[in-house]
């Protein structure tokens, strides 16, 4: 009688428990999403993060590994019906992209995001996904490729300059600097094409080296003499070379731009025309007779001129609106930027939120905006140096911190006062029920 293999029936049960563990993970997904914008379940953070943007933004990564590389390996063997299926899915998916805008519809969350927010949702997750098979790829590339490439580098270059002279809001290009487009490219392309292949090159060479060294050629190997008097071939620039000399090149381009466009717009990046300096400084909503402040320091002004709200101050070529009177509010300043509250609304009065805003004043730049949904109210914010803010609601009551550890709730209940809100030392402080609490506030991360 043979013997009954004990690996049998564990071959058995393995898929019986991966179906049981994805069954359970469904579920608990969906109590998950229940409870999270059904039953309002704040510490699960999904009703913050309504929005099909918000979903873009935690699962564009995992989707792009997963699905990517196949496509890139295996896309030509791929059935006509599964590459029809996600056609029609692209198709719809950017339907769904265009009416977001168009219509609008809330639940996308497109609403305000630019080009700048798409390139960088996308980039990224893009590359991660691809690179490893970018050097199976270059056998197949032909000199058709290389021009349809050629033309579209050239059309985003286009794109890019109009996009900060027109202006175009839409790009979302004005009033990102050189180093947000350094933080922009520098990972998801420079990182790849140039630094790894120099660092690879480096290290196999100093690797064949050391083992020539240690071991001598191998057999059939000519020695190194024989080598020395053998006519030798003129040598190829190795592929790390070649990077190093792209990255030199692309060094002194941005050192010429930068020059060029100092002398073009200034320091400041205001043109330094004639026309612009013959204009009277006194014209300027600051220095206007009836202009309130509302929140200053060493650096910069908020003041109220008419029913317009402008920051004014060091390093700016012009005062910086930031909304109509009943729209803007709570401001705070420090570090060369001004923290406000913009509220909102798509369809009159019934579709409303708040905006938290942290605004460079040099440039205009908006770092990481927080969104209040509904009918909160933010009652007062205060900042930090390096970027960070706390920011006290009302409908709902809560205190919310907004620093490199991401937007996080740190007090709520019907009694915290606004009025005690301060920030000193790292620390902010605030009163609920009239007991002093604190708590520590870092810095913004990407300011």
């Amino acid at each position: 009688m043979a013997a009954t293999s004990p690996a049998a029936p564990a071959s058995k049960r393995a898929p019986q428990m991966r179906g049981f563990a994805v069954i359970c993970g469904v579920v608990a997904l969906i109590v998950l999403l229940i409870g999270g914008y059904a039953g309002h379940w704040a510490w699960t953070g999904f009703s913050d993060n309504d929005t099909l943007w918000d979903w873009l933004q935690l699962l564009l990564l995992p989707i792009a590994i997963a699905t990517l590389p196949i496509w890139v390996r295996h896309g030509r063997f791929m059935d006509a019906r599964v590459r029809i299926g996600l056609g029609v899915g692209l198709l719809v998916f950017g339907a769904i992209v265009l009416l977001g805008y168009l219509m609008p519809w809330k639940w996308t969350g497109f609403t305000g995001n630019t080009l700048w927010d798409w390139l960088g949702l996308v980039l990224l997750p893009f590359v991660i996904a691809t690179i490893r098979y970018w050097s199976e790829l270059r056998p197949r590339i032909t000199g058709r490729h290389v021009v349809v490439a050629t033309v579209s580098a050239t059309l985003l270059v286009a794109l890019v300059v109009i996009g900060y002279v027109r202006p175009w809001k839409w790009t979302g290009f004005t009033g990102n600097t050189l180093w947000d487009w350094i933080q922009l490219v520098a990972v998801p392309l420079l990182f790849p094409l140039v630094i790894m292949p120099a660092a690879l090159n480096l290290i196999s060479t100093g690797l064949e080296d050391r083992r020539m060294a240690e071991e001598g050629p191998e057999e059939g190997e000519a020695p190194p003499a024989a080598v020395a008097q053998a006519p030798a071939p003129p040598p190829a620039a190795p592929a790390g070379r070649m990077g190093i000399a792209v990255a030199l090149a692309a060094i002194v381009a941005l050192v010429i731009g930068g020059v060029a466009g100092a002398l073009a717009f200034g320091d400041n990046g205001s043109s330094s025309s004639s026309t612009q300096a013959a204009k009277p400084a006194a014209a300027t909503p600051c220095t206007a007779a009836k202009a309130q402040t509302v929140a200053a320091d060493n650096e910069l002004t908020v003041v109220q001129s008419g029913n317009t709200f402008y920051a004014c101050g060091k390093g700016a070529a012009k005062p910086l609106s930031l909304g109509a009177a009943g729209a803007a509010s709570a401001f705070a300043v420090a570090g060369g930027r001004v923290a406000y509250a913009a509220r909102t609304c798509a369809a009159g009065d019934t579709d409303c939120s708040t905006l938290v805003k942290l605004t460079r004043l040099s440039d205009g730049h908006v770092f990481a905006p927080q969104r209040f949904k509904g009918g909160t109210a933010v009652a007062k914010i205060v900042a930090t140096k390096s970027g960070g803010m706390a920011v006290m609601t009302r409908d709902p009551d809560q205190l919310w911190a907004l620093d490199k550890q991401g937007p996080r709730r740190i007090a709520s209940g019907n009694g915290l006062d606004p009025d005690s809100l301060a920030y000193a030392g790292g620390t902010v402080y605030w009163r609920s029920n009239g007991r002093a609490q604190a708590a520590n506030l870092g810095p913004c991360a990407i300011c």
